[in-house]
C-alpha cells in the first residue's frame, strides 16, 4: 500500500500537515498563498481531492461533515489552472491505487452504494466475468404521465428511417450492457427519444444515461446512407486488449472513430467510440474484447448514484428496448 510520504512525491506537493482535532488551519497558509489544489487524508486511509480559491475557508467547511480529517497536502495554483490541476491529481491517484472519497471525476467508485441494494457486488463480479448474463428480474416501473408526455415524440421516431434497426441496436445494448435492466429502470438508466441537439445536421434518435451522463446515442448525419452509433467505456479495458493506440480496434473496425471526448461524472478512465452501420455496431456489441470495457463503464457509473435524466425516460421506446 502506498505510503502518505509516497503521496506527495507522486504528485509533487510539499509535505502534509497534520490537522486532527482542528477546525480551522488559518495558521497554516498564509492569506496570499490559499488558492489552490488540496488532498485531505482521512483516518480510515481513504482521501479527497479539492480545489480552493480559499483553502482554508473549504477546510472548514470539510469538518461540518467530516471529523476524521487526519492531515491535508496543499500546493497553490492560480485559479485558472485549478480544473486541470485538480484532474491530474485525481487521475495520478487513482492510477496509483489510492482510495478517494470524490464522487465526481473519479473512474472507480470503492464505496457502497445504493445500486447495491439493486444488485449485490457478488452479482455484479458474476455479470462483469459472464457476458452471457443479462439482468433481467424483477418488476418493471410505470409512470402514466410520463409515458403520455413522450408518447408523440415516440411516434414520430417510429416513422424515421431506420427506427427498426436502431430499435433493435438499442434493445442490444440494453440488455448486454446495463447492468440491472428491470430494476434499474428509470432510477439508476434512462433512454430518451428524438432528444434535442444544437446541430441541425444530425438527428439524435435515443440516449441511454446512467447517473449524470450518457453512454451511448443513436443517430443520423445529414447526408450520410446509415445511422451513427456513440460508446462511453473504460478506456483501460480497451488498452488491455488492443495497446495504448487501440491500434488493433481501429484494425478490426474500418468506420471506427475513437475519441478522448468524456464527461467529468464518468471519470478521466473513459474514451468515446463512434461507429457507423448497423452490422458493424452488432458486432462491436457482441465483441468478447470491447463489451467488459462497457459493462465495466457502466457499472461504474451506477456506483456512484441515481441517473438525473429519469424525467426524461421515454416508456413506450422503454417498452421495446426491454421487451
Amino acid at each position: 500500500m502506498n505510503t502518505k510520504q509516497s503521496l506527495e512525491k507522486l504528485i509533487d506537493f510539499p509535505p502534509s500537515r497534520y490537522v486532527l482535532g482542528r477546525s480551522s488551519i488559518a495558521d497554516l497558509f498564509p492569506p496570499k498563498r490559499r488558492c489552490g489544489i488540496y488532498v485531505l487524508h482521512f483516518t480510515d486511509g481513504w482521501y479527497y481531492v479539492g480545489q480552493a480559491i480559499d483553502v482554508t475557508r473549504r477546510y472548514s467547511q470539510h469538518c461540518q461533515n467530516h471529523d476524521d480529517i487526519e492531515r491535508i497536502s496543499f500546493k497553490p495554483f492560480s485559479a485558472q489552472n485549478l480544473n486541470a490541476h485538480e484532474q491530474r491529481v485525481i487521475a495520478e491517484l487513482e492510477r496509483n491505487g489510492y482510495k478517494l472519497r470524490n464522487v465526481a471525476l473519479v473512474s472507480i467508485p470503492y464505496w457502497e452504494s445504493d445500486f447495491d441494494a439493486l444488485m449485490s457486488p457478488s452479482e455484479q463480479s458474476e455479470w462483469l466475468s459472464n457476458l452471457n448474463i443479462s439482468n433481467v428480474k424483477g418488476k418493471r416501473v410505470d409512470h402514466p404521465e410520463l409515458r403520455q408526455r413522450y408518447r408523440k415524440k415516440f411516434q414520430r421516431l417510429e416513422k424515421l428511417p431506420f427506427y427498426q434497426d436502431i430499435a433493435q441496436i438499442l434493445r442490444e445494448y440494453v440488455h448486454k450492457c446495463i447492468p440491472s435492466v428491470v430494476e434499474g429502470e428509470m432510477s439508476f438508466w434512462c433512454c430518451t427519444c428524438l432528444p434535442h441537439y444544437n446541430d441541425p445536421t444530425v438527428k439524435i434518435y435515443s440516449r441511454i444515461n446512467i447517473y449524470w451522463q450518457e453512454v451511448f446515442t443513436a443517430f443520423l448525419v445529414h447526408g450520410h446512407g446509415q445511422p451513427y452509433f456513440s460508446f462511453h467505456l473504460a478506456h483501460s479495458l480497451l488498452t488491455t486488449q488492443f495497446g495504448p493506440r487501440l491500434s488493433g480496434l481501429k484494425t478490426r473496425y474500418r468506420s471506427l472513430e475513437v475519441t478522448d471526448h468524456y464527461y467529468n461524472p464518468g471519470g478521466r478512465d473513459q474514451c468515446n467510440l463512434v461507429i457507423g452501420g448497423i452490422s458493424e455496431t452488432r458486432r462491436l456489441l457482441n465483441d468478447v474484447n470491447v463489451l467488459p470495457a462497457i459493462r465495466e463503464f457502466n457499472l461504474r457509473l451506477s456506483k456512484k448514484g441515481a441517473c438525473v435524466f429519469s424525467r426524461y425516460h421515454c416508456l413506450d421506446l422503454a417498452d421495446k428496448l426491454i421487451g
